[in-house]
């Protein structure tokens, strides 16, 4: 079952790993940053090390609470990320995106609830990170609003974290931009699909984008195609807790995806409507190997009342037939066994039964 113990437990972990990869010379111009292992360099590996040092270094429980070293690592960090950031106040994803507002929101999202949570927090030190990281995100804010996106799921997860910096500065004038991408509209059709059909990668940020959104901007409403989602999304995962990946038009298509990115947001829901069968699927999806971990946390670092668990669970239904007209899928499940039918794809069928797979495919070269 999914827990706050057992995460910080495995948030723990991470922390340990993460310490030769950040860089504490002081005499160097990267002082404060983490190297990624993929590519040998300060840079991609960012937001996802600061983010489980902080959420580390703020969960009680953790080994690493309110622990010294972990303090001055999260200093140097931020100091690093002012020296990284451009002057228009954004980031670099190093790899594909330069100057760029969408990896720059993807960074306030992450990094927020750490802010909001050491504002609340009489740990020493706390308001310096609240400050340091704070400043980082204030600066971000005008230059997000007027920064564009490249992808679909780009503009709502502009929109959670120009929510997410108003909500820590309210002297920002966001709003306008925050109700320009409103106004265009959810890309979400009856049957729950987000136009890139991501189940492996971006429905779980379109879905915690959305949800952040809705608590920083008080509006419910847009919890609505969240659900439509979540339900959807049941219905495409294998036993394996694996997921339909051959719908998607992403990187991920043809993968073989645990969406553990999916856990906070079902989690979050299941505690908004006392959702039995949300909390099962969170306990499920959390129970495979990597849990979605900072992420899975932050529902539990952002709202403290939630560590206490009293939520009802609903047995998870494992026969089904399910046909979604509108994106034109069909899927069936029996225990292990489960196929895919679909139209307007390269693979219009597939089974799995157990760890065994057949694809049919076609080429339409």
């Amino acid at each position: 079952m999914l827990t706050y113990d057992s995460l910080v437990k495995q948030l723990d972990e991470r922390v340990e790993a993460l310490f030769p990869q950040q860089v504490m010379d002081r005499s160097r111009k990267d002082c404060g940053g983490f190297v990624s292992p993929g590519y040998g360099m300060v840079g991609g590996s960012q937001i996802g090390s600061v983010q489980v040092l902080g959420f580390a270094w703020l969960s009680e429980g953790s080994r690493y609470y309110g622990d010294g070293e972990i303090l001055e690592r999260l200093i140097l960090a931020a100091q690093y990320c002012r020296h990284a950031r451009r002057p228009s106040g954004l980031f670099d994803l190093v790899t594909t995106d330069w100057d760029s507002g969408p990896y720059t929101a993807f960074l306030v999202q992450a990094l927020a609830p750490m802010v909001r949570a050491a504002r609340l927090s009489e740990l020493d030190g706390a308001s310096a990170v609240a400050e340091e990281w704070g400043e980082i995100i204030q600066v971000t804010g005008p230059p997000m609003a007027t920064g564009g996106f490249n992808t679909p799921n780009h503009r709502w997860v502009l929109v959670g974290a120009l929510a997410q910096a108003l909500d820590l500065f309210p002297e920002l004038d966001l709003m306008p931009a925050i109700e320009s991408y409103l106004a265009e509209t959810i890309d979400i059709n009856p049957d729950g699909e987000y136009t890139e059909r991501s189940t492996g990668v971006y429905n779980a940020i379109c879905n915690r984008s959305l949800r952040l959104a809705a608590e920083m901007l008080d509006r419910p409403e847009l919890l609505d195609p969240v659900r439509c989602n979540l339900d959807t999304s049941y219905h495409l995962l294998h036993a394996d807790g694996s997921v339909v990946t051959s719908l998607s038009s992403r990187q991920d298509n043809g993968t073989h995806v645990v969406p553990h990115g999916m856990v906070d947001s079902y989690y979050t829901l299941a505690r908004i409507d006392r959702n039995g069968f949300y909390a099962s699927v969170a306990d499920w999806l959390a129970g495979f190997d990597g849990a979605g971990l900072a992420w899975s946390l932050e529902p539990f670092l952002t709202h403290p009342e939630w560590r206490v668990d009293d939520l009802p669970r609903e047995p998870l239904v494992e026969n089904y037939r399910k046909f979604y007209s509108t994106s034109g899928v069909w899927r069936a499940r029996q225990g292990k066994m489960s196929a895919t039918a679909a139209t307007g794809i390269t693979t219009p069928f597939s089974l799995k039964y157990g760890e065994a797979t057949l694809n049919g495919n076609y080429n339409t070269i």
